[in-house]
């Protein structure tokens, strides 16, 4: 009868172990999924922020003409702006300059990389800027 009684005990300490185990390994898949969530929200508003920063020199180059010739002359001109007096882990890093594919000094490349945390999306855009005498707007073709 005292050998039973062992046995059972040893048994109650395997099940405890194996209990603990699978405790274990669905906390460690908890934190994993939740890590999982935070890289696609942190990706998903990075991609935002790199649209804003798009937007912004669209808004500079429409309303600004300093700022239109200094970015014919310089090769790349690189803005970086953070995003609200909180946002210290949001930013865009925008690069602004002439197209080296052609001739046309209306024609402005504009790179916006968003940062937000460890996640970084970057759009591509290509400004081309109406002459003096013309009435059209600005016109983007945007690359993502």
């Amino acid at each position: 009868m005292e050998h039973q009684r062992g046995a059972v005990a040893i048994l109650g300490i395997i099940m405890m172990m194996l209990l603990a185990s699978l405790g274990a390994t669905l906390l460690m898949l908890s934190k994993t999924n939740i890590q999982i969530a935070a890289n696609h929200r942190d990706g998903i508003a990075a991609q935002y922020v790199a649209e804003a920063g798009i937007r912004y020199a669209i808004t500079r180059l429409k309303t600004d003409t300093d700022f239109v010739l200094k970015t014919e002359t310089v090769t790349y001109m690189e803005t970086t702006a953070l995003l609200g007096p909180m946002s210290t882990n949001r930013k865009y890093i925008v690069h602004i300059g002439p197209d080296p594919a052609t001739t046309n000094t209306k024609v402005r490349l504009i790179t916006a990389t968003g940062i937000v945390n460890e996640a970084q999306r970057q759009v591509f855009g290509k400004a081309i800027l109406p002459t003096i005498n013309e009435a059209q707007p600005l016109t983007l073709i945007l690359n993502d």
